[in-house]
């Protein structure tokens, strides 16, 4: 099922962009597009990834993975903290700091009501 989504994304507590946009919700995973990236997050499982033409780059609890498509490599970042909270089609509250981030990111999406696919 579509739903009309709004993503809110914070660096510490300053807003750096919002935006309403339809995303996927579908077996447990919610998929949505920004102009650059296909983001995905497992709702049942925790993960979140984050896909371009460049990388990749995948967030679990365990662990943080940066793969470069060119260069067929991928890095583990470390993290400091992951906090992931999902209210069933209500919201979603992802917050992460990696070491190698200064502040934490924490990303918000309200969703919306469902949209009619013809």
């Amino acid at each position: 099922m579509y739903y009309n989504i709004t993503v809110s994304t914070f660096e510490e507590n300053n807003l750096l962009f919002k935006t309403t946009t339809r995303a996927l919700i579908e077996d447990d995973f919610l998929t949505y597009h920004t102009d650059n990236d296909t983001i995905r997050f497992n709702l049942n499982n925790f993960s979140f990834t984050k896909e371009n033409n460049e990388s990749i780059l995948k967030i679990t609890t365990d662990k943080c993975l940066l793969t470069l498509k060119d260069l067929k490599q991928s890095l583990e970042i470390p993290h400091n903290y992951i906090n992931f909270e999902y209210d069933h089609n209500k919201n979603i509250i992802f917050t992460y700091k990696l070491t190698s981030n200064e502040y934490q990111i924490k990303i918000i999406i309200d969703i919306g009501d469902e949209i009619n696919e013809l």
